[in-house]
């Protein structure tokens, strides 16, 4: 199951790329860099061989691709002196024939569908993982993406929770950018987005539905009924 997963991850990337114009693949890799935004820039898919890990970075270097690069765990990269490690996430999977349809609450969470939606999204996810996440960027998903559906989260009109759950080419659904801000921790608000995601995922008539846990994250989704897999993780290229 753990190839899916990362399938899944892999794809949404590319999406967004495309989406935005800003795809690199070469025959060394994929890479997303869009301007005015930290995500989801990224170099993925790439042989892990140390004639690889060089060229990648040697254009990173040039310039011509991003500094932040993912893989699967293991890989040669955390014993390379040209990275500096930044996080690893668990990848997990439910069967979604096993859940329960479910009625929604619509009162809290909406789909984004405007461009003032789009900066209250942008604003949460900047705050929530700590990098900038571009405005222009939700924009371009919600008015041009059928695979991807972004979602926000408001309780007495403060938006402070977020969430979006992209469908593959597998018609697999990913969870993806599910957080909350500061003020709005402590209240369940991401297990109440992710419940609410799983239910767009069955009504969508996918069969797994997946996605990529922290460490701290991982035991709210092994509850929901989620099972871990393999690992990722995530490094920048050091100049």
């Amino acid at each position: 199951m753990d190839k899916p997963i990362v399938k899944n991850l892999y794809e949404f990337w590319t999406h967004i790329g495309q989406l935005t114009h800003t795809l690199k693949k070469t025959t060394l890799c994929s890479a997303v860099s869009v301007p005015h935004s930290d995500w989801p820039n990224r170099i993925f898919d790439f042989e892990v061989s140390k004639l690889v890990i060089d060229e990648i970075c040697q254009l990173s270097h040039g310039g011509e691709l991003s500094d932040i690069i993912t893989t699967q765990k293991p890989n040669i990269l955390n014993d390379n002196p040209n990275f500096d490690f930044l996080s690893g996430q668990r990848n997990m999977a439910i069967d979604l024939r096993s859940l329960e349809a479910k009625s929604t609450d619509t009162t809290t969470i909406r789909q984004v569908k405007t461009d003032a939606e789009s900066i209250a999204f942008a604003k949460i996810a900047s705050e929530s993982f700590r990098y900038h996440v571009g405005d222009h960027v939700i924009s371009t998903i919600i008015s041009q993406s059928e695979q991807i559906r972004v979602f926000i989260y408001t309780e007495e009109n403060e938006t402070i929770g977020c969430g979006i759950v992209f469908f593959d080419s597998d018609n697999n659904a990913g969870l993806h950018m599910i957080g909350t801000t500061p003020n709005g921790r402590g209240k369940g608000i991401a297990t109440t987005m992710t419940r609410y995601l799983l239910q767009e995922a069955k009504a969508n008539g996918s069969i797994y539905c997946v996605l990529h846990a922290s460490l701290m994250g991982e035991p709210i989704y092994r509850k929901l009924g989620f099972t871990a897999y393999g690992e990722i993780e995530t490094y920048r290229i050091r100049k």
